[in-house]
């Protein structure tokens, strides 16, 4: 697939555009890539990515340069060619709600994007609540863009921008949401589900797991839950949070 731009956002992020129609019209919030970053056998395995959003016949996806392969995939041009996978896994299901919670930690603000998008775009008379974790200032992402839809609200760990603290200490000061949509660390969604099972909230996580095959092969992506484990890659990433033991 041929990349159509590859732009730095912030210290070590980017968002990469692709053209393709299939994945730009089929793929729902939620899906993910995966893509061969090197022709070599260095990095080897494929690395999986969010779609960040859709626009005619391009996808987008937003990522951190935090390893060899992310490293090797900021170095991509406009015109050149990646070897890509997808829509892969399955997708947030928004149900027929008016009082919407979403919470993004880091780089998974990426889902959440997507999601927003594409609620807003179905219905425009919605109450929207994001609220952004980051463990600094220049690591806070998207916030612009989810104020176009809603209140917005943003905490960092060191208190350089917004509420000192992790985005879970925001609970406090938000309206009770019908619904909640999450993507970020593990510890994070931990809190979260915590708090939606104590206020009756049915939740929604998007999981960011380490992938080998992205396809359900290799089983290196397994989660434990109620009765047993199942793969991120096949049967998530997205999850209900009940149905998970974390």
């Amino acid at each position: 697939m041929k990349v159509i731009k590859n732009e730095k956002i912030a210290p070590d992020v980017f968002i990469l555009t692709i053209q393709d129609k299939e994945i730009a019209t089929t793929a729902k919030p939620g899906q993910f890539v995966t893509i061969r970053v090197s022709n070599s056998y260095s990095p080897l395995l494929r690395r999986p990515f969010s779609v960040y959003y859709v626009e005619g016949e391009t996808f987008k996806i937003l990522y951190k340069v935090i390893g060899k392969g992310t490293k090797k995939l900021s170095t991509y041009k406009a015109n050149e060619k990646l070897d890509i996978i997808g829509p892969l896994g399955n997708c947030f299901i928004p149900g027929e709600y008016q009082n919407f919670l979403f919470i993004a930690g880091g780089i998974g603000v990426a889902p959440i994007h997507f999601l927003v998008n594409q609620i807003v775009g179905a219905n425009s008379c919605l109450r929207l609540t994001t609220l952004i974790g980051a463990k600094t200032k220049t690591e806070v992402l998207c916030e612009p863009e989810f104020s176009n839809f809603g209140k917005v609200m943003v905490s960092t760990e060191d208190g350089s921008y917004g509420t000192k603290g992790m985005v879970t200490d925001l609970f406090e000061t938000i309206e009770k949401p019908e619904i909640i949509f999450a993507c970020g660390p593990l510890g994070m969604l931990k809190a979260i589900k915590s708090y939606a099972r104590s206020h009756f909230i049915p939740c929604q996580f998007s999981l960011e797991q380490h992938m080998a095959c992205g396809i359900g092969v290799c089983l290196g992506c397994a989660i434990p839950v109620k009765n047993g484990y199942k793969y991120v890659c096949k049967d998530g990433p997205v999850f209900w949070a009940d149905e998970i033991e974390i």
